[in-house]
């Protein structure tokens, strides 16, 4: 039973090698970028051919969003990139020869998280932030830093005390001094959005 067994494997094994021997790999190389601003995006990418999934593996797209893999010339596969901050993304794709200069783009995802910054701190009546703001603002600075495809609205507000059009102008005023702190050192201005309140929503 057992050579019975190593006999079937030894035919199996055969016939893969006789397969790819009349069908030499394809080599598919290109670029995954953000659909937003076509900036480079690292990521990985599924492959599986149809319509069995008898084929897959899983490639990498480096720091600069270049990838290659190979798959076996002339059949289907289906491509799948799964991304932070991106919708999911599927393409199918066949070829008979090397495809170089494929291009991958991905969607940003266009649900909203909404963050309290709850330690950030200013005088009263005053613009200027206190030193107790700056470990959270910090961290929202790295955090933009660290993917430029982020787009953030900071909102500011007031209480509803006292004149409605300086609440409005003291709101304004703060969330662009927020917008100054986290835009220094490598983050966009692109990427940080500001609306003043005032004190319509205290």
């Amino acid at each position: 039973m057992t050579r019975a067994i190593y006999s079937l494997v030894g035919v199996f094994i055969v016939g893969l090698a006789s397969l790819f021997a009349q069908n030499p790999l394809v080599t598919v190389s290109g670029k995954v970028l953000s659909m937003a601003d076509s900036s480079e995006v690292s990521t990985s990418i599924l492959y599986e051919k149809l319509p069995y999934y008898d084929d897959m593996g899983l490639a990498s797209a480096n720091g600069n969003g270049d990838f290659s893999f190979q798959l076996v010339p002339g059949e289907t596969y289906v491509v799948s990139i799964r991304e932070d901050g991106f919708l999911p993304f599927e393409q199918e794709v066949n070829f008979d020869n090397d495809a170089t200069d494929q291009l991958f783009y991905l969607d940003a995802n266009p649900e909203e998280e909404i963050i309290r910054l709850d330690n950030v701190i200013f005088a009263r009546g005053s613009d200027v932030l206190q030193q107790e703001s700056y470990e959270e603002l910090d961290m929202l600075h790295d955090r933009l830093k660290e993917n430029r495809n982020l787009i953030i609205q900071l909102e500011g507000h007031t209480d509803f005390a006292g004149n409605p059009e300086a609440n409005m102008a003291l709101s304004q005023a703060r969330v662009d001094a927020v917008k100054k702190y986290i835009t220094r050192g490598g983050v966009d201005d692109d990427q940080v959005l500001t609306k003043a309140f005032g004190g319509t929503q205290p």
